[in-house]
């Protein structure tokens, strides 16, 4: 009887090692099919497909973008050559070139302008700068008048008036022509008139011009 109980449990634990060796060689038949390897048992790549779009329908990489361009800020003479706007008349300049000069930054005093002005202005642009002196060999025929002045050195703000009229007073100009006989003098670059005086001449210009 004790011999019988042996032999089933015996029997049992073979029956049992015998399957559980059976249900493993069955799993890893079913992963890695015949070979050692077992590549079928790495993970599988997601792999994106490859593009259909032709070259010209492709998204543009950022670097071949163009990138938006923000015009400098212009400061000086740079910023009064500039028209108003579309469509606006250009500011007059004179021929001769320079920037302008340290009048602009000082007050100018109407009365000590007035008297530079009959010193050294009135033979070229009349008393009060009305202006109809002639000048031959120039374009126009006369030296232009400052009262009134070119509509297009007038401007509301202050400065920019003074500086369009300080252009012409420091650096000078030659009217356009064969041969003029009057010339704008540079009166700022050969120290004919201080930065002061400047000051002063401009003050009675825009004064004549309000």
């Amino acid at each position: 009887m004790k011999d019988d109980v042996q032999k089933t449990i015996f029997r049992t634990l073979i029956i049992f090692v015998f399957g559980v060796a059976l249900w493993i060689g069955f799993l890893f038949l079913n992963a890695c099919g015949f070979t050692l390897t077992c590549k079928r048992g790495a993970a599988l790549v997601d792999r994106t497909p490859v593009p259909t779009l032709i070259p010209a329908t492709l998204p543009v990489q950022s670097r071949f973008m163009p990138t938006s361009v923000v015009p400098p800020t212009l400061t000086g003479a740079e910023a009064e050559t500039q028209t108003a706007g579309p469509g606006a008349e250009e500011i007059a300049r004179p021929s001769n070139p320079g920037g302008p000069g340290g009048a602009i930054d000082l007050t100018g005093d109407i009365a000590a302008g007035e008297k530079n002005f009959a010193t050294n202005c009135v033979v070229c642009h009349a008393a009060k700068g009305v202006g109809g002196i002639p000048n031959p060999g120039s374009t126009d025929g006369t030296v232009p008048e400052l009262n009134p002045i070119d509509s297009t050195l007038k401007d509301k703000d202050y400065k920019t008036f003074a500086t369009n009229i300080d252009l012409f007073i420091q650096h000078g100009s030659t009217p356009e022509g064969t041969s003029p006989v009057f010339r704008m003098p540079a009166w700022g670059d050969t120290n004919g008139l201080t930065q002061q005086q400047i000051a002063d001449v401009i003050a009675y210009v825009i004064s004549l011009n309000p």
